[in-house]
């Protein structure tokens, strides 16, 4: 998940049609050697915009990165209203799994096909392809977010980033935590919740803002080939 602001929409369209579809060929670990592929990757916690590509990454018997084109057969670039959008264009499939288990919470893609290599960017897994969203959120016990474009199901799974240049997330909010609706008061409004069925509710003592993500994390054990239909992972800009 990258979800960033530009002054200028173009900038940002132009970026994202660079870096992942190749016309920008100076991208690479180094000066000498151009990158031709982006390594998508699976992780059992949020990465963070300060980890690798090897933070919480998954470790089930068989698993490695999955290398994709920087071309247009890899990915696909679209200039939005607002912002611009950059999804994978075909299916990625990741090895089957052969021993061990992981739930996996969130994807990566970076420069390396293994170590701990640059994470360029990285979010939460979402089979339905179901785009980040705005929200606010209320000082208050528990803290009742609005979410604009989302209508939420107790016990849908949820994660939240801040927006850069934005007042940030409510405190007691922890960004690429994977959350559940607590309750869904109506319309476009939630909770959230720690575990199922409201058990624990998250109290909020400041407002704050961001966007949410629906979850789906994908459970990993014995034969199971964990893969994201295309245009699954949504990168997108504001």
């Amino acid at each position: 998940m990258s979800y960033t602001t530009v002054q200028d929409k173009a900038v940002m369209d132009a970026f994202f049609t660079a870096v992942f579809t190749g016309t920008w060929s100076t991208i690479a670990q180094n000066a000498a050697a151009p990158a031709t592929n982006l390594y998508v990757s699976l992780h059992t916690a949020d990465p963070g915009a300060g980890g690798s590509q090897n933070t919480s990454e998954a470790t089930y018997t068989s698993y490695a990165r999955v290398a994709v084109a920087r071309t247009t057969g890899g990915w696909t670039t679209s200039s939005l209203t607002p912002g611009s959008q950059v999804v994978n264009a075909g299916a990625i499939t990741f090895p089957q799994c052969t021993g061990g288990s992981n739930t996996i919470t969130h994807w990566g893609i970076g420069l390396s096909s293994s170590g701990a290599g640059t994470l360029n960017a990285f979010g939460p897994v979402n089979t339905s392809g179901f785009p980040a969203v705005p929200f606010t959120c209320t000082n208050a016990s528990p803290g009742v977010l609005t979410a604009y474009g989302y209508t939420p199901v107790v016990n849908d799974q949820v994660c939240v980033y801040a927006l850069p240049g934005s007042e940030g997330l409510p405190t007691g909010i922890t960004s690429g935590t994977i959350y559940y609706v607590g309750t869904a008061p109506g319309g476009q409004t939630l909770t959230l919740s720690t575990t199922l069925s409201n058990a624990n509710p998250v109290n909020t003592s400041s407002t704050g803002s961001g966007v949410i993500y629906k979850c789906s994390p994908l459970a990993v054990s014995t034969n199971i080939t964990p893969s994201f239909a295309a245009s699954n992972l949504i990168i997108q800009g504001l």
